[in-house]
Order: structure tokens, then sequence, then C-alpha cells
């Protein structure tokens, strides 16, 4: 039972060796993992670009490939990191809406985040708390770059209320009143529009 529930461990993260056939319960699973492996195979070969197929294409297993691929693309990417970087920085407003302020920003950042090698903690036990503190930190960062991409004739007034608050909000709960008072201002906008027309077809007529 113990050996039988280490290979289903090796079959799901593909650290252990393929199961052995001594009996029939233990065919099966060979069988099973015969399948699982011919997948992961077939589905690696097509997702990857077709110029690096030939590295691993005499793999025969998903593991192998796996680690193959690893070994050859796992490199800083320092020159791409500093375009993020650039990137992040000067996102700004400028003739968007606040919708499409948020995707762009949430969009680079994630990009970073795939980048970025997160350390991994190797204390045993730790309770200080400093992952937690860390991810904080991180958000408050997403969310004073978008409160700095903001158009400031539009939006200085709302940003000022935020940033005076007790706790800085969450990006998601920025993201929500500025397009509360961009929705504010298109309203106001509208009437006022409407107002002008009416006038000038009274004064007209």
């Amino acid at each position: 039972m113990a050996r039988r529930a280490k290979n289903k461990l090796g079959f799901i993260e593909g650290t252990l060796m393929r199961p052995t056939t001594k009996d029939d319960e233990e065919f099966f699973e060979c069988h099973t993992w015969n399948m699982a492996n011919s997948m992961l195979c077939y589905w690696l070969l097509n997702v990857i670009d077709p110029k690096l197929r030939m590295m691993i294409a005499y793999c025969d297993k998903a593991r192998s490939m796996w680690d193959d691929l690893w070994k050859r693309c796992e490199m800083a990417n320092t020159p791409k990191m500093h375009q993020l970087k650039e990137n992040i920085a000067n996102c700004k407003q400028g003739d968007m809406e606040i919708g499409e302020l948020y995707s762009k920003l949430v969009n680079l950042c994630n990009e970073m985040s795939n980048l970025i090698k997160a350390p991994v903690r190797t204390c045993a036990g730790c309770k200080c708390g400093a992952a937690g503190k860390l991810v904080v930190m991180c958000e408050a960062d997403k969310a004073h770059q978008f409160l700095m991409g903001l158009n400031d004739d539009a939006y200085s007034t709302i940003r000022s209320q935020i940033l005076t608050m007790d706790h800085l909000p969450s990006l998601d709960r920025i993201f929500n009143i500025t397009q509360q008072e961009e929705n504010h201002k298109r309203i106001v906008t509208d009437r006022e529009n409407h107002g002008d027309a009416t006038m000038a077809f009274v004064v007209k007529c």
C-alpha cells in the first residue's frame, strides 16, 4: 500500500520512476502512467515553439522533456525586466479610460511577476510573517502606480482623497472608486452638452 501511494505521488509530481509490473494491480498503474506520460509528451511538443521541438523530440518521458527545457530556458532576462519596469513607470492614462489603464497596468505587473523569481522559505516554522508583508508591499506599489497614472486634471481630487485615507485601499477598490468618478463625470458632461444643445436650439428658434 505504501509503495503504491509513492508511485501515485511520483505520477503526479513526475519525480519518481515508472511503476513496476510485478502483479496485475501494478500493471494497471504502469498502464495508467504510460497513458498520462504520452499525453503530457504530446502536449509539451505541441505547445512549445516549433524551433525548440528538436531539443526534446527524442525524450520518452515528460519529466525529461520538462527538465531539459528548464535547463535550457531558465535564465535571467534582465533586458526584458528593465523594459517592463520602464513600461510600468510610464503607464499613464492619457486618452484611455479607467478600465483600459487598469487592464494595461495589471497585465504589465503580471508579466513582471512571471519573470521575477520569488524567494523560497527555507527556515522551518517561520512565524515572522515576512512573506505576507512582502505581498502587501507589492500590492501597495501597484496601487500607487495606478494612482500616479491617472490624469491630473480630472482625478487629482479623488486621488488626494484616496491617499488621505487611514489605510490605502487595494488596487481593485481604487479601481472601483475611480471608475465611479469617471462615470459621474461622464454623466455630468452629457447633461451639460444636452443643456447647451437645448439652449442653442431655443436661441435659434
